[in-house]
């Protein structure tokens, strides 16, 4: 396969995958996104309480939340850095368009989200 097709056919795979996640937003949880997630592009991966590419964010609150705000730093940085093996085999790729500021910023947003 030339270059063009590969590129066509990668171009395919992409579109199938969006089509196929994009109900998982369509059920209003987008609107439930912070104004910065939605922002820095956060529910390309997320949801607030669904299973998207990556975990729902009302899941990461629980696990974290009997951390308290010791917990915001170290989400931060995965925010910012990404990372691997704490949600299963997808990693989490790397956000280095945010400032510590705004990962910090998000971090205290999931943190604070309550199951319904």
């Amino acid at each position: 396969m030339n270059d063009l097709g590969s590129r066509a056919c990668t171009g395919l795979v992409a579109l199938c995958i969006a089509a196929a996640i994009a109900p998982a937003w369509a059920d209003g949880s987008r609107s439930r996104l912070s104004e910065l997630a939605l922002q820095k592009h956060c529910d390309e991966c997320h949801a607030v309480d669904a299973t998207r590419i990556g975990p729902p964010f009302i899941a990461v609150a629980i696990r974290h939340r009997a951390e308290g705000d010791a917990a915001i730093e170290p989400l931060a940085q995965k925010i910012i850095h990404g990372g691997a093996g704490n949600w299963g085999d997808i990693p989490m790729i790397p956000n280095e368009r945010l400032t510590l500021e705004e990962a910090r910023a998000l971090a205290r947003w999931v943190l604070s989200l309550k199951s319904d």
